[in-house]
């Protein structure tokens, strides 16, 4: 329902509730499954006020990107000061990306990789900025378990960061196809493949 007269949202509210629906739609539907107009008849809200937050829809789409690496920088403080080790901190990174099947969403990255010639230059940008943040928690977390003892994979902890971000991301894809057991026995084959011989 409309807020009613006299009511008003608290400061910062409705940016915040454009940018949650928009950053849900983007990962259901992609950057050309929905418009302004849309955002602003399912908030109830009127369009210029969409407009008002956000000029433009590249400024939204950007901003969406710029929220997923905040999100991705809280969740990393998290894991950094939990005990969790890294094998484990793996399987919570891997749960975190299943919490997209729920919404039916495909990954942020997925979105951008495959939308990418069309996006917008700043929010590739973002999407790269998110890829990199990743890239560099996961390299540093397998040269962590690699050392310790606790994890054990072929090649260059780099190489197989990204490996577990493709998994990840093409795990979601086939879900879209299958079924959410397509994410599960990927999950598994990731962690096996990590975990020494001999545990």
């Amino acid at each position: 329902m409309p807020v009613a007269q006299g009511r008003r949202r608290p400061r910062g509210e409705t940016r915040r509730r454009i940018l949650r629906l928009a950053a849900k739609w983007l990962q259901q539907r992609g950057y050309h499954g929905f418009s302004f107009g849309q955002i602003a008849d399912a908030l109830e809200i009127q369009s210029g006020a969409v407009h008002y937050h956000f000029p433009s829809k590249p400024d939204l789409v950007t901003a969406v990107f710029a929220g997923y690496r905040v999100e991705f920088a809280w969740w990393r403080e998290q894991m950094d000061s939990s005990r969790y080790g890294p094998l484990e901190q793996v399987g919570r990174f891997l749960d975190l990306e299943a919490r997209n099947i729920e919404g039916e969403r495909v990954c942020p990255l997925g979105v951008a990789g495959v939308e990418y010639a069309s996006l917008p230059a700043q929010a590739c940008a973002e999407a790269e900025g998110l890829r990199d943040d990743l890239a560099e928690w996961l390299t540093g977390l397998l040269e962590t378990g690699r050392l310790e003892g606790t994890l054990e994979f072929p090649g260059d902890a780099s190489d197989q960061a990204r490996a577990i971000m493709a998994a990840a991301q093409g795990a979601l894809q086939l879900v879209r196809l299958h079924g959410r057991d397509d994410f599960a026995a990927v999950r598994r084959a990731i962690l096996a493949g990590l975990t020494p011989r001999g545990v």
